[in-house]
């Protein structure tokens, strides 16, 4: 059609000479053919070749241990040597990652991590090259003070060969360390708290150790240790004297006779705050349920707290007195007496109303909340009010917690109340409330509308592994009810002391005048050592709170002040920071673990002077071999970009030679 269109174009009515019209009929024949080819859009075959190399993380450990065990100017340049290795590049494709705590994609190397987690960095490594073929070089000296045993994660998946390039002595030497001190955060002035200390010794000889503890320059525990190859480790129980208000720092010390290449490990510091007030908090029950047993366990994780579980029948009025908070469960008729009590204390209340509460009787006897008269009962999930501001929690994600069994319609909350749950039926979520509290009259009430929260503490367990992130929850709400200090404006939330090399994180919260959390706040913070200015900072607001995270404070006591930006408020407060350095307690490369895994996974090992052997046989094994993969793919003609120009070229050289020819 082309071919016809243009010798009609041309021949038709024949002008000029025979060999131009066959120029013009073949330009135009071509742009015609060309056009009517893209309006077909035919596809081609085209097919092309990719080398895929298998890829290798050389992964380097930038914990401070590397350095305390070996040259960190060899370490260096061993890392820098296996990337910059032209064979290896050819055969994989090389990636590089340093890690302490946490993997990172980066070839930095200061040796400046505090801790160690092998094992986090091995799933870190597993999830980044999830379905491709690779395998691992950790540069290492095979010690973690952090995570899971990382033979066990590492050998999970067999098919991945780990290899290793050993940092640090591999020989044994004979050592005496202090394992582990367990003692509680919290004791009680005048009472006693307990000490548990796990020691070990590797070595052949049968030695002999003194272990002590001074406070403030007194013994105040020793005992002799004995100990050999088949009585390796020891462990200490026993009682120290709390009797001064405050942090008190311990130094426990192991003195052997023996000549210790690491005396880094013999001496291990603690520290304990002695406080001198314990809250008593009441539960009494109308009914038995699987919730009191679980109040009691969370509300007594936190040492600070005791417990006393009463049926109605059995409560003393003298015990409402005594306690530090009441909890009432399922009330009902038979708590009038309570009540009564109660409202002449103007005490405040934890209330958890149920099914076999008695919802008349409740609304007759407290104002707190008003409930619907039914006895209709509904399973609530909890949605949580992020406008919440009482106090800061946790983030848990409720809204996978199982349901609780709750009372069905419209309840109403009076006086100043701040609602932290509300309530989601089949997906929709409601303006009734499902937890939260309020203060009226002078006092603080909390209120649950709902019951089973056994299942919330069983699935706090299943997603993290412990019940500490929903003790922790429930010991904020008891904290909140037992106190009667007055709200702040800017209240404060640290721990008192600190391990050295581990974060230190100082958390605050700001309302306004009206008590409503504010998230555009500038809040600056101001570190004293000594009544000078360490370091001054501005906090970050994280959705929940504002924080900062100090590092690389010297072991001491130090005084901080919190002050907001264009307010006359302020707030202070003191932690102390305890000297350990957790990465100077090995001496030497725990080459076992890594020749363990390396042959489980089918890798190899090698010291850190002979690494390039490790690199000869890397190159000699057929496993990683790159491979050629053709990609055949249909590629539509108009995406052939050439075609386009030709139209061009065609049409203007055809208009070109016409205008030359006076044709136009």
């Amino acid at each position: 059609m082309a071919l016809g269109i243009a010798i009609f174009f041309y021949f038709h009515k024949p002008e000029r000479s025979k060999r131009l019209r066959l120029l013009l009929s073949a330009l135009r024949f071509i742009s015609i053919f060309a056009v009517l080819i893209l309006l077909l859009n035919p596809s081609v075959k085209q097919t092309s070749y990719k080398t895929i190399k298998p890829k290798l993380a050389v992964v380097l450990d930038n914990s401070e241990s590397m350095s305390f065990l070996a040259d960190s100017v060899a370490i260096r340049e061993v890392f820098q040597a296996i990337l910059q290795n032209e064979a290896l590049s050819e055969r994989f494709d090389l990636d590089a990652y340093t890690f302490g705590s946490e993997l990172n994609q980066q070839e930095r190397v200061d040796f400046s991590e505090t801790q160690t987690d092998i094992a986090k960095s091995i799933q870190a490594l597993d999830r980044i090259y999830k379905d491709q073929k690779y395998s691992s070089l950790l540069i290492t000296d095979g010690n973690t003070n952090l995570g899971a045993n990382y033979r066990y994660v590492a050998t999970e998946a067999r098919e991945i060969a780990r290899h290793f390039i050993v940092v640090g002595d591999t020989s044994a030497y004979e050592d005496l360390r202090i394992d582990q001190v367990n003692v509680n955060r919290y004791a009680y002035i005048d009472n006693q708290f307990p000490v548990e200390i796990t020691a070990s010794y590797s070595g052949k000889k049968e030695v002999s150790a003194k272990l002590s503890v001074t406070h403030s320059g007194t013994i105040v525990h020793t005992e002799t240790l004995n100990l050999s190859s088949q009585n390796s480790s020891f462990r200490s129980n026993f009682y120290l004297n709390a009797d001064q208000i405050g942090t008190q720092r311990y130094t426990v010390r192991l003195d052997a006779s023996i000549d210790e290449t690491n005396l880094e490990n013999n001496t291990k510091q603690f520290a304990i705050e002695v406080i001198d007030q314990r809250s008593e908090v009441l539960i009494i029950y109308g009914v038995l349920h699987p919730d009191l047993g679980t109040l009691k366990k969370s509300i007594e994780s936190n040492q600070l707290r005791s417990v006393s579980l009463r049926a109605i029948n059995d409560v003393k009025v003298a015990e409402l007195n005594e306690a530090d908070l009441v909890l009432l469960f399922e009330p009902n008729a038979r708590f009038a007496t309570v009540y009564q009590e109660l409202n002449k204390l103007n005490k405040n209340r934890f209330t958890i109303i149920g099914l076999q509460s008695n919802l008349s009787f409740l609304n007759q006897n407290q104002e707190a909340f008003t409930l619907p008269l039914r006895r209709q009962s509904e399973a609530v999930q909890a949605i949580k009010n992020e406008s919440f501001s009482a106090f800061q929690i946790s983030e848990i994600n409720f809204a996978n917690y199982p349901p609780l069994e709750a009372i069905f319609g419209e309840i109403t909350v009076a006086g100043s109340s701040d609602v932290l749950f509300y309530q989601r039926i089949t997906g929709v979520t409601t303006g009734n409330p499902l937890l939260g509290l309020t203060e009226l009259s002078g006092r603080r009430e909390v209120f649950l509308f709902g019951t089973g929260i056994f299942q919330w503490r069983s699935q706090s367990f299943l997603d993290t592994g412990s019940f500490e992130t929903f003790d922790t929850f429930i010991d904020h709400l008891v904290q909140y009810a037992a106190s009667n200090q007055k709200r702040q404006r800017l209240e404060l939330d640290y721990d008192r002391f600190y391990y050295g090399g581990n974060a230190i994180i100082l958390n605050a919260q700001y309302f306004d005048k009206n008590y409503v959390f504010d998230p555009g706040a500038q809040l600056q913070v101001k570190i004293f050592s000594e009544n000078e200015v360490l370091y001054e900072s501005p906090l970050v607001y994280n959705g929940t709170n504002y924080s900062t995270q100090l590092a690389d404070l010297e072991p001491g006591t130090y005084s901080f002040e919190i002050t907001v930006a264009d307010e006359n408020l302020k707030a202070k407060g003191s932690f102390t920071v305890i000297p350990y350095t957790i990465e100077h307690q090995i001496k030497n490369a725990d080459w076992t673990t890594m020749e363990t895994v390396a042959k489980e996974t089918n890798g190899s090992i090698a010291p850190l002077d002979r690494y390039s052997e490790l690199i000869d046989s890397l190159l000699d094994n057929q496993e990683f071999t790159p491979v050629q993969r053709a990609i055949e793919k249909n590629v539509p003609l108009i995406a052939f970009s050439w075609l386009l120009f030709l139209i061009i070229a065609s049409l203007a050289a055809e208009w070109f030679i016409r205008k030359y020819n006076g044709l136009i």
